[in-house]
């Protein structure tokens, strides 16, 4: 998924997911195992989660938002900003 196709530059979207998983435990604890996974691996179960996201009629910022976490740059970002 492209962050651009939501209007949101890339740092607004990792912003919205960061600040949503400061306030729930659950979703940082999910975003941390994500991000410590390896490359392929953790882009394959985000790209799961997306379509997941998808099924229950989540927004296209937010899948966007999540699906950052398939990069190293946003795993990184995740991993540096969450701990």
């Amino acid at each position: 998924m492209n962050p651009a196709s939501t209007g949101e530059s890339a740092d607004d979207l990792v912003a919205r997911l960061l600040m949503a998983a400061r306030s729930d435990e659950t979703l940082k604890t999910q975003i941390l195992y994500l991000a410590r996974l390896p490359g392929h691996q953790r882009e394959s179960v985000v790209n799961t989660a997306i379509h997941e996201m998808e099924l229950r009629g989540e927004s296209r910022a937010d899948r966007a938002a999540f699906a950052l976490l398939a990069t190293e740059e946003g795993s990184a970002a995740a991993l540096r900003l969450l701990k």
